[in-house]
């Protein structure tokens, strides 16, 4: 996608962004309108959609609120179709919503493990298979990125189930990249460490999360703010990624290593 837009890279195209409520899907959509999208936002709590989205109007674009359970395949379905018929077309799919909770495995019983792959893994597979198919039926150029995490490497205690989804999820996106790649559909993902959101940013004021400790272990001496996260997944959407295909891109300032 070139800059065809005095310096907004993404002058009439459109990005769907699930999750795009808050935390880092809200940045994501906030970045994509800056950079001159049309953006449509997803996800379950229509007060928290119409909030987000009125404040991304701000940057100047239109805002689609598609409300919806992304883990429901005739939801992701009926997303897709809503942006299309808004906008005329869909450019970019982020998948960014996510279900976190920590669970030892003794207790991951048969509907825990449903609710991580449910979120994690299908509803990716079922906004991706939506997209890709309006893409490619009509001959266009696209991109998808995929939210994953450094979990998906790196095990942790009480994370066995969400860090088996994005295991799984970095191996979708790999699939993805080789299936449709050849067709002018580009897929990658991001895969944050820690991030500013309000969720860990609560744990640090509860003492959940040990935030000086946490801050030394990692080489950048902080974690990520959400514009950290948004800004290489844009970077993956555009032309400066033209050959970038099937890769996690790891945005952590060296927590994982």
């Amino acid at each position: 996608m070139r800059d065809q837009g005095g310096g907004r890279p993404f002058a009439g195209a459109t990005a769907i962004v699930t999750g795009g409520g808050a935390g880092i899907g809200f940045a994501v959509a906030r970045a994509f309108a800056r950079a001159g999208a049309n953006v449509a936002i997803a996800g379950r709590t229509r007060d928290r959609l119409i909030h987000a989205a009125a404040l991304i109007e701000e940057m100047g674009g239109p805002v689609l609120v598609a409300q919806g359970d992304v883990g429901v395949a005739a939801d992701s379905e009926r997303i897709v179709a809503a942006t299309i018929e808004r906008f005329g077309a869909a450019d970019v799919l982020v998948n960014n919503a996510a279900h976190f909770a920590l669970v030892p495995l003794l207790d991951a019983d048969a509907e825990a493990a449903e609710a991580f792959l449910r979120v994690n893994v299908a509803a990716p597979l079922h906004c991706a298979r939506a997209f890709a198919a309006d893409v490619l039926a009509k001959g266009r150029k696209g991109a998808i990125v995929n939210v994953s995490s450094i979990a998906g490497v790196r095990p942790a205690p009480g994370c066995g189930l969400y860090s088996a989804s994005k295991a799984a999820l970095d191996m979708l996106t790999r699939s993805m990249a080789l299936e449709w790649g050849p067709k002018g559909l580009r897929v990658n993902a991001v895969a944050p460490g820690h991030v500013a959101t309000e969720g860990v940013l609560e744990d640090f004021q509860a003492g959940r999360l040990d935030e000086a400790k946490m801050l030394a272990s990692i080489p950048a001496r902080r974690i990520a703010d959400v514009d950290d996260i948004a800004d290489a997944v844009l970077f993956l959407c555009s032309d400066r990624a033209r050959h970038i295909m099937g890769q996690v891109l790891t945005v952590d300032g060296g927590e994982g290593m």
